[in-house]
């Protein structure tokens, strides 16, 4: 009889248990049987997001294009718009004629800075570019050899005028010891016998120059 009350207890006692479970258990078959998102569509919905906001923002940057203001360019005279200077000279003494030829085409220098301590007295010491000259008039050939190659060793052209010379040897001496540009416009057998130099501008003239030598 006792071990008959022991097994009613014992079934009283689990019957409240079972109840209490059931719903428990109840609950979690239901939520496992919920279908879940696969992991491989949520990691793939990112970069699809993002690689349209990429594209987005690329359209974006190539329908605005850069801007880039332009390099200001110097304003450039034509030389052709250049109108020459006009010098005409009258043929006449040829050591005269050669200091003014020397003087209109070059650039004056006092003569001490050419001269490198030799006794010499020139009528004109003028520089063209990186070269420079001395005119002298009447000194002997063997001076003129001698005081050139002394001369040559400080880059000095001396040009010396012996007096027999025409305008045109004389202007050629000068123009040949400096080194000028020249374009001969007229020579001696136009009409009037005149001899036209023309001479471009550069860093030491600023504009044209025509030398007219009158007979």
């Amino acid at each position: 009889m006792q071990g008959l009350k022991t097994v009613v207890w014992l079934s009283a006692l689990l019957v409240p248990i079972q109840a209490w479970a059931a719903p428990g258990f109840d609950l979690d078959l239901k939520e496992l049987k919920k279908p879940s998102p696969p992991p491989s569509v949520a990691r793939k919905s990112k970069p699809v997001a993002a690689a349209k906001k990429k594209a987005s923002a690329t359209t974006k940057r190539s329908v605005q294009p850069a801007t880039t203001s332009p390099a200001a360019e110097p304003a450039v005279v034509p030389v052709a718009l250049l109108s020459p200077s006009e010098l005409t000279l009258k043929a006449g003494e040829p050591c005269l004629l050669a200091e003014r030829i020397a003087v209109a085409a070059a650039r004056s220098v006092p003569a001490a800075t050419l001269l490198n301590g030799l006794e010499l007295h020139p009528v004109a010491a003028v520089s063209y570019g990186e070269v420079s000259a001395l005119i002298t008039c009447g000194i002997s050939a063997a001076e003129a050899y001698t005081y050139g190659r002394l001369l040559e060793e400080h880059q000095v052209e001396l040009v010396n005028i012996r007096g027999d010379e025409t305008a045109g040897q004389t202007a050629r001496k000068v123009i040949d010891a400096l080194a000028l540009p020249y374009q001969i416009e007229t020579d001696s057998s136009s009409k009037d016998g005149a001899l036209t130099y023309l001479m471009p501008a550069s860093k030491e003239r600023q504009r044209p120059l025509r030398l007219t030598l009158q007979p």
